[in-house]
């Protein structure tokens, strides 16, 4: 096998993930699945899939033969055990007992792991725990300090979160691995179009229905309350205000997210009362789009904006 760093099945690693499905498409997910596609030929994968009432709960996946493909190899093994949230000390257990994991891998905020951390003793005797994880407003969240001193690693998302890291922990940051691990994608799949190439074009002039936009703001978040949807239509709104209408016509908001939300707000209301369709052109793209699809999207987009509180 030439992959490189390629390990034979027997001789790997096995690491269980808990974190979103790694099939989905939330922001959580999408980089999880990044991080066990690119890593299948050296690591053995065990995803807790979480999901709000995962319709599929109760199911052992076998997802080995798409990441094959994906890789090129023929021995991946990444299963995805679907599950209603991120998971208990007694699914834990059984699975550690079941599958006999090398190592423990969460990802997401610490609110969901505290039961994890409460039995970290017992599961540290066995195996080590990783924690990708961010932090990114100051102060220093002092109260997460037993947090990130339950984990054996912690992988920071951002420089400012290991900073963070280590100005919790204090002394104790000598005892653990701590590592700057940034996001990052597929660049096979997400990188700059030719902007004459026609299926651009295409996907342009569909998108805006024929008019000439030259300016492209995008959003591209779920529609709730912490990611500030609306006030983004606001600021689009002065944006036009400001720069005239004349200039404003050829400009535009992509929104991509469910207009309508019961976390959120509806989207298409907060339109109508603050942006005049003369001169404000705000669009929704709410259908769910494959990566090549989305690398359209953000080739269409010259800025894009997302105002989260936190």
């Amino acid at each position: 096998m030439n992959k490189e760093g390629y390990i034979k099945h027997e001789d790997r690693k096995t690491i269980l993930l808990l974190c979103d499905d790694i099939r989905m498409h939330s922001g959580i997910a999408t980089m999880a699945r990044e991080f066990v596609i690119n890593s299948a030929h050296h690591y053995n994968w065990i995803n807790v899939g979480a999901a709000i009432n995962h319709p599929e709960k109760g199911k052992v996946l076998d997802i080995s033969g798409d990441i094959n493909k994906k890789l090129g190899i023929e021995d991946a093994d990444v299963k995805v055990i679907p599950n209603n949230g991120y998971g208990d000390a007694q699914l834990v257990r059984g699975l550690i007992k079941q599958y006999k994991p090398d190592g423990i891998f969460i990802f997401t905020d610490p609110r969901y792991w505290t039961w994890l951390f409460e039995i970290e003793r017992e599961i540290r005797s066995k195996m080590p725990i990783f924690w990708l994880n961010i932090w990114d407003d100051y102060p220093a969240p002092r109260y997460n300090e037993n947090y990130y001193d339950s984990v054996d690693v912690l992988m920071a998302i951002s420089k400012q979160t290991k900073n963070i890291n280590e100005i919790v922990l204090g002394e104790k940051a000598k005892s653990k691995t701590l590592r700057y691990v940034p996001h990052g994608i597929d660049h096979e799949i997400f990188k700059p179009i030719d902007k004459t190439d026609e299926k651009f074009i295409t996907f342009k002039k569909d998108m805006f229905k024929g008019k000439d936009i030259e300016f492209t703001v995008f959003f591209n978040s779920r529609n709730i309350h912490r990611k500030r949807p609306g006030d983004t239509i606001l600021a689009f709104r002065h944006f036009c205000d400001l720069i005239g209408k004349e200039k404003a016509k050829k400009c535009a908001l992509v929104m991509h997210t469910s207009p309508n939300d019961n976390n959120g707000t509806d989207l298409r209301a907060v339109k109508e009362a603050f942006c005049d369709p003369e001169y404000v052109n705000v669009y929704f793209s709410h259908d769910r789009l494959n990566p090549n699809q989305m690398n359209l999207l953000y080739n269409v987009a010259d800025v894009t904006m997302l105002l989260s509180s936190n």
